[in-house]
Parts: C-alpha cells; sequence; structure tokens
C-alpha cells in the first residue's frame, strides 16, 4: 500500500505543477491575443497525456521493480521498462499524430504540457527531500 501511496504523492505533485505551467501557457495565449477554444482544448488534452504517460510509467517501473525482487532478475526488469517506454511513445505519437490530421486541437498547445511535465519531473526530483535526510523538499 506504500508504493501506491507513493506513486499517488508524485502524480499529485505533477498534476499541481503541470497546472500551474498550463496556466502560464494559457495567460501568455491570452496576452499574445492567440487564445482560442482549439488552444484551451489542446491544454487539456496535453495535459491529460503527460499525467497518463507518468502513471503509467511509474505503474510499470513498481511492477518491474517488484518482479526483479521477486524474481531476482534485473534484466527482465529492465526489458519490461525500456518496451513499456517504447509502446507509451508509439500510444502518444498515435494520440497525437490523430489529434492533429483531425485538427481538433492546437498542436504547440497540446505538445507544450507533455515537454512541460519532463522540465516539472526534473525539478520536483531536485527539490525532493532525499531519504538520507536531505533537507529540500516539495
Amino acid at each position: 500500500m506504500q508504493k501506491h501511496r507513493e506513486i499517488l504523492h508524485q502524480v499529485g505533485r505533477l498534476t499541481v505543477a503541470l497546472a500551474v505551467c498550463v496556466a502560464i501557457m494559457l495567460a501568455i495565449y491570452a496576452l499574445l491575443g492567440a487564445f482560442t477554444s482549439s488552444v484551451l482544448l489542446g491544454a487539456i488534452i496535453g495535459m491529460v497525456l503527460a499525467i497518463g504517460n507518468f502513471v503509467s510509467l511509474s505503474i510499470t517501473v513498481s511492477n518491474a521493480v517488484d518482479r526483479a525482487a521477486r524474481d531476482n532478475d534485473p534484466q527482465r526488469a529492465q526489458l519490461s521498462i525500456q518496451a513499456s517506454g517504447v509502446i507509451r511513445l508509439l500510444v502518444l505519437a498515435v494520440i497525437y499524430i490523430l489529434l492533429f490530421r483531425a485538427k481538433v486541437c492546437d498542436p504547440v498547445a497540446a505538445l507544450l504540457p507533455l515537454l512541460m511535465a519532463q522540465a516539472v519531473l526534473k525539478l520536483v526530483e531536485f527539490f525532493r527531500k532525499d531519504d538520507k535526510g536531505g533537507d529540500a523538499t516539495v
């Protein structure tokens, strides 16, 4: 249960930080006079896809680590994580291609949250309190 609680905390931190970034992005669109419903829809879709991608990654890594500990086979866990990364990337590519071909949303507004999520994750990890008694927290 502790494992799931930690994943939920990480998802919560990502969601809050990403929501702030997306709000800033939308404010910039508004200041430039380019804010439309297509931009808003793109931002929402991009944020949902970024969070879904992170949840999928977290679950895959957690399960692979558990399997590696149980079976004493770290190479298999590594392959599982790598395969999941490729599959997640392909799924995201297909979703984005379909969205853009159908002109459902603004492409830049849909892609930026995915890129922002990467930066947010790095920042959250940088400021996260480490297990050895570090003093930085988020």
